[in-house]
């Protein structure tokens, strides 16, 4: 029985799936949560009764993202077996995105890394009015990367000029800024926000991701050759040698927004797996997070 994601389907045919880790103080995908969520999913998605699905949390705060403790162990896997790991998540996110129903968030509270990357995968995502509220992608500040699909996701909802040096220097944005952005649908009331999303769900019975529609088209080659370019050049000024989670995001932008969001999610994963193989990243996961706990 599930004890970290619940579900509960309403007389509607509206599903929540609700974060909800009772050992922890914040929502965080450790191995066994990932396990618990990957199998949510498919229920939901194969299930016939189920209109739409609507993804909140039982915490303060909507979901941390990956456990420390588990990315400290990163360092030590194989490659088969991170790659096992990150793909897991990553095709849950991409089998909630094409199940063919509508999917949204309620953001109830910091919405970070993983957590963040979950977000995006869905048609729709309502924040509570609360300027404390931090949404992003923080990786990059802990010499990391985003490997669940936000390097692909967040460049195709957000303008990409724009968040492309955001995810090199970890940024993470109000919910004002993330609504200006693209990145939220709306912004309500607190004691509206199961409401509004429901409603949503219901009224979109057809929602689809912008680049799963019919004639979709990335940025021309040239602007992405022209900003990359620039791009590349200042991070070699600045010495991208000490920072290779920089290079490998910039990797991953550039290649993937030419592809289809399929090859670019595992893609992404590929950069990911390659990040924690350096020699000197190796070292400081050990070092940073092999202790640590959510």
């Amino acid at each position: 029985m599930s004890k970290i994601v619940t579900l509960g389907v309403d007389g509607h045919g509206i599903a929540e799936l609700c974060w909800a880790d009772p050992d922890r103080k914040v929502n965080v995908f450790s191995a066994e949560a990932i396990s618990e969520w990957a199998a949510m999913v498919e229920q939901v998605a194969f299930d016939p009764a189920i209109r739409g699905v609507l993804i909140t949390s039982g915490k303060p705060s909507f979901h941390a993202g990956a456990d420390l403790r588990m990315v400290g162990g990163f360092s030590d896997m194989s490659v088969e077996e991170l790659w096992t790991v990150m793909a897991r998540v990553k095709d849950s996110f991409y089998r909630l995105e094409t199940c063919g129903k509508p999917v949204a968030a309620a953001i109830n509270g910091h919405c970070l890394g993983g957590g963040f990357e979950m977000a995006l995968s869905t048609h729709a995502r309502f924040a509570v009015d609360d300027p404390a509220i931090k949404l992003g992608l923080p990786e990059a500040g802990l010499g990391l990367m985003p490997g669940f699909g936000g390097t692909q996701r967040l460049t195709r909802l957000a303008p990409w000029r724009r968040v492309t040096p955001d995810m090199l220097h970890g940024v993470t944005y109000d919910v004002s800024e993330a609504r200006s952005l693209g990145l939220l649908t709306d912004i309500v009331p607190e004691d509206a926000l199961r409401d509004v999303a429901r409603r949503w769900l219901l009224d979109n019975s057809a929602a689809h991701q912008p680049w799963m529609a019919r004639g979709y088209r990335g940025p021309a080659a040239p602007d992405i050759e022209q900003f990359f370019h620039a791009l590349n050049a200042g991070l070699t000024r600045d010495g991208v040698a000490d920072r290779p989670e920089q290079r490998l995001i910039a990797e991953a932008v550039y290649h993937g927004l030419q592809m289809p969001i399929e090859p670019a999610l595992r893609l992404e994963v590929r950069r990911f797996v390659e990040l924690t193989r350096i020699p000197s990243v190796r070292q400081a996961l050990q070092a940073r997070f092999s202790g640590e706990s959510a």
